[in-house]
């Protein structure tokens, strides 16, 4: 006789979140937006072991740093925004890489960003963490702008495409900095990301929206070696694209490494308090981010290891 049922490990024909990933999967490139995809990510959405963690601590960040808007209503939009990204741009790129690409070369404009690499020459790209940043990351790829990507892991970005060759660079690689300076030196862009800070990270502090923010270090280093400048990025992007919006080239000749760092994350933050639900990590300007980021990781691997059910 079978046992009891077993909520949280539904199985593969009942679990109402593989079968909302099956759907999705089955429209390919046009899962990145319509009814399918905001049902999965309601679905996903409810069922993410961290769900209440990443709303109120989201929150809490907000209402340190925006005064005037609500806080729980952004969180809301922030968190469906992480949503969208960590699952739906994810599980469409791992499983329809080629749609993925065909994707982004024809809905992701970049032809400001080319026009400014154009009168500026090479540079390191960076923005924020900011809603489908993998899908960005991967656009850019596999265009003729073709940067040299950071990584601090390995993911569906360099798993989904092997048109990516040796773009990825890995932070963990002790060689990192020197590949990015010698990249750039040879006239090939860099996009790096510095508002995730992991453990035993060096860091430069900054100021954000009025309080102090932590950032990762390094960029203004690289940008000085290579004698190479920083285009701030920012985009909105939604299921049917997006354009890149470049800032004004920041350059580090002659300045210390926290004024350089500093010029870019005031460029972030006035993008941010224009559109703050498209800010992913607004959580890491929290004392408690170490311990919030891996509560999130484990609730989001634990969705996972159900969604994988629907790639078999």
């Amino acid at each position: 006789m079978p046992g009891p049922s077993n909520d949280t490990e539904p199985s593969m024909s009942t679990d109402p979140l593989v079968l909302a990933a099956r759907r999705l999967i089955d429209l390919g490139p046009d899962g990145f937006s319509g009814p399918d995809a905001d049902d999965f990510v309601a679905e996903v959405g409810r069922r993410h072991p961290a769900r209440e963690t990443h709303l109120k601590a989201t929150a809490e960040a907000i209402s340190q740093r925006l005064p005037g808007v609500s806080p729980d209503e952004v969180a809301a939009g922030v968190y469906e925004n992480f949503i969208w990204t960590h699952f739906v741009c994810k599980l469409l790129m791992t499983v329809t890489p080629a749609a993925a690409v065909d994707f982004t070369l024809k809905r992701l404009d970049i032809s400001e960003l080319s026009r400014t690499l154009d009168a500026s020459g090479t540079a390191i790209l960076s923005g924020f963490h900011y809603t489908g940043y993998p899908l960005v990351a991967l656009g850019l790829a596999v265009s003729p702008v073709a940067p040299l990507i950071s990584k601090a892991r390995v993911d569906v970005l360099d798993k989904g495409s092997e048109r990516l060759g040796d773009q990825v660079v890995y932070l963990s690689d002790r060689s990192a900095a020197l590949q990015f300076i010698r990249g750039l030196k040879q006239g090939r862009p860099a996009w790096l990301m510095v508002d995730v800070v992991l453990p035993s990270v060096r860091v430069v502090k900054t100021r954000f929206l009025g309080r102090g923010m932590d950032v990762v270090a390094g960029m203004g280093k690289i940008a000085k070696l290579s004698g190479r400048p920083c285009i701030p990025l920012f985009w909105e992007l939604t299921g049917h694209g997006a354009k890149l919006i470049t800032g004004s080239p920041i350059l580090a000749a002659e300045r210390s490494e926290e004024e350089f760092t500093q010029d870019f994350v005031t460029s972030q933050a006035a993008f941010i308090a224009q559109r703050p639900t498209q800010w992913l990590e607004w959580y890491s300007v929290l004392d408690d981010a170490p311990r919030l980021r891996a509560e999130v990781k484990r609730g989001n691997d634990e969705l996972w290891a159900r969604l994988a059910q629907a790639l078999q």
